[in-house]
């Protein structure tokens, strides 16, 4: 059986590899290396080579991830920072880039609209319940939600 290559070189290709797959956090990098069994000391410096020639940037990962969560996932603030943390990327980065609650409400609308067209046959009270439960699901605030189901017009939709 083969010794484990635990080179700098040989990192640098499981890295590697995995970029190429899809853009990956540094936390993704981290552990993904870590389990195939490199040293701290080689995924440190992996990283460290990887972000100062700009392979991984949690920032611009995490900017990208919003867009996705936003346009893709009509995900509400709340659902966006949670999505992004699972993604690896920290915390505080995650929390900055999430903006304000305003910068959802075009997501839920359009979510809320594509809805509603599989809910004809249910009545006003059961409609707003379960767009109320779906958006709540999906991260958005309670007014955020609010403002949402006041602008639908259900009346003509039922």
């Amino acid at each position: 059986m083969k010794d484990f290559d635990d080179s700098l070189e040989s990192a640098l290709k499981s890295a590697f590899r995995l970029l190429g797959y899809r853009d990956r956090s540094e936390k993704e990098i981290c552990e993904r290396l870590a389990k195939k069994g490199f040293s701290q000391k080689t995924i440190k410096d992996v990283v460290d080579y990887l972000k100062e020639k700009d392979f991984i940037d949690d920032r611009r990962l995490a900017e990208a991830l919003k867009r996705h969560a936003v346009e893709r996932k009509h995900l509400g603030k709340r659902g966006t920072i949670s999505y992004l943390i699972k993604r690896g990327i920290p915390v505080e980065i995650a929390a900055g880039i999430s903006g304000d609650e305003d910068d959802y409400f075009d997501s839920a609308k359009r979510l809320v609209e594509r809805r509603l067209q599989h809910m004809k046959n249910y009545d006003t009270e059961t409609i707003k319940r379960r767009l109320w439960g779906l958006l709540a699901r999906r991260g958005f605030s309670n007014e955020a939600i609010r403002k949402v189901i006041k602008t639908i017009d259900l009346k003509e939709e039922t």
